[in-house]
């Protein structure tokens, strides 16, 4: 059995950590699984949402210090453009992304949460960049993310303190969008999952698109380019045409 797990239900997939004795922590097995995996999905035509979860009593513990702990300095420098690669194809993924995450999500596991679209959190989530505490820094790109996400002064005092939010804090400071019970994570990412699989797929993947040209010189020439694009859609005929029958005809003011 692989350290990354696939489930398929209706149109969502779910990725699955599976290192549930390792905390998920993550190594070079679940790395290059988790490349192959998104790489699949990117290729379906049947998938138009994922939920990327974990086994066990944590999402991820962060990179296997173990494993990290027998490399040297030039190895370790050396593998981080193909490290940093696998999480920029988890990035982006066509298909909108949600990390349903319970437990640790603690160093490369925050990442993971941070590159997914949308964070559900359960009430036993915790968050946290601990890489100070075994003399690192966070890198692979965590820390501009983190910064987007949170702003600069939660990120800093994640990052310099090294110390872990609970799942209510991480919601004040919209590290996460919600926090459920425990017992409801799962449900609930499925919920949303199957929301947005029902909307149509081209445009809700150029809107997915459209946040990462967005940072990028020429955003709108791109947007002009994919808007005329979706316009074309069929996809897009059919749901103006469905939204105009539910619409009740637009009054004229005398």
């Amino acid at each position: 059995m692989g350290v990354v797990l696939q489930e398929i239900k209706e149109s969502v997939a779910w990725v699955w950590l599976n290192r549930p004795r390792r905390l998920n922590a993550i190594d070079e097995t679940m790395l290059a699984e988790l490349r192959s995996a998104f790489e699949g999905l990117e290729q379906s035509e049947t998938v138009r949402a994922v939920v990327l979860a974990g086994h066990g009593p944590a999402f991820s513990a962060g990179f296997d210090v173990a494993w990290m702990a027998g490399q040297d300095a030039e190895t370790m420098a050396d593998g981080l453009d193909g490290v940093r690669a696998v999480y920029e194809v988890i990035e982006s993924c066509a298909q909108p992304l949600i990390a349903a995450v319970h437990g640790a999500a603690m160093g490369g596991g925050l990442l993971l949460a941070l590159v997914a679209d949308c964070r559900l959190a359960s009430d036993t989530a915790r968050f946290g960049a601990p890489e100070v505490k075994i003399g690192l820094f966070p890198s692979l790109n965590l820390v501009p993310r983190l910064e987007r996400a949170v702003g600069v002064g939660a990120a800093k005092r994640m990052v310099l303190t090294g110390d872990s939010l609970d799942a209510s804090e991480s919601l004040r400071i919209r590290l996460v969008e919600r926090v459920v019970p425990a017992e409801k994570l799962f449900d609930t990412a499925q919920s949303l999952a199957e929301q947005i699989a029902a909307l149509p797929p081209s445009a809700v993947q150029l809107s997915k698109a459209a946040f990462a040209a967005a940072r990028r010189p020429g955003y709108a020439a791109w947007e002009k380019v994919q808007f005329a694009a979706c316009w074309r859609s069929p996809e897009r005929e059919a749901a103006m045409r469905a939204f105009l029958k539910r619409s009740p005809p637009a009054r004229s003011g005398n």
